[in-house]
């Protein structure tokens, strides 16, 4: 069985973990950022939806592993980045792959701008950078469904 463990602010990343579960059989997605009692001896897959925010992976994200880190669990890891800016893309997986185990699978599915759940200084954010686009002609980032089926794959 593989596990989605979503962390993002906005519901990108969440969206991007249903989208992908659908995707794989036995697969239970669970939102990170929420406190879950996980018996992770049920996964052979452990699977991060991580989102980016102010150029750095979430930090819930990071301390999360650290403490999954100590204990001793034989899954195997993998990661999907979220992030709406495509040309730092490598850089973010670089750093998904800086943390995770050497073996781990990192894919990026790309991002969109989506304040609804957004609270804030970021959604101010998100809704100037929206504008900013919008003013110069550019499409809107998006989720890239390629890169989830993609990722599907290499995790059958």
């Amino acid at each position: 069985m593989k596990l989605i463990l979503s962390f993002g602010h906005t519901g990108t990343t969440q969206k991007a973990a249903e989208l992908l579960a659908k995707e794989l059989e036995e697969c239970t997605v669970l939102n990170g950022m929420a406190k879950n009692k996980i018996d992770f001896s049920l996964y052979e897959t452990i699977i991060f939806g991580v989102n980016v925010h102010m150029g750095k992976l979430n930090k819930k994200f990071i301390k999360f592993y650290k403490k999954l880190k100590k204990k001793e669990i034989s899954a195997k890891f993998a990661c999907f980045v979220i992030a709406a800016d495509e040309h730092q893309k490598t850089r973010y997986m670089n750093m998904a792959k800086e943390i995770l185990p050497e073996d781990s699978y990192i894919g990026y599915f790309g991002g969109e701008f989506d304040p609804t759940r957004a609270k804030g200084l970021n959604k101010a954010v998100i809704k100037t950078c929206m504008n900013q686009f919008m003013e110069q002609g550019l499409p809107l980032p998006s989720l890239n469904m390629s890169a989830i089926l993609d990722f599907a794959e290499h995790m059958h």
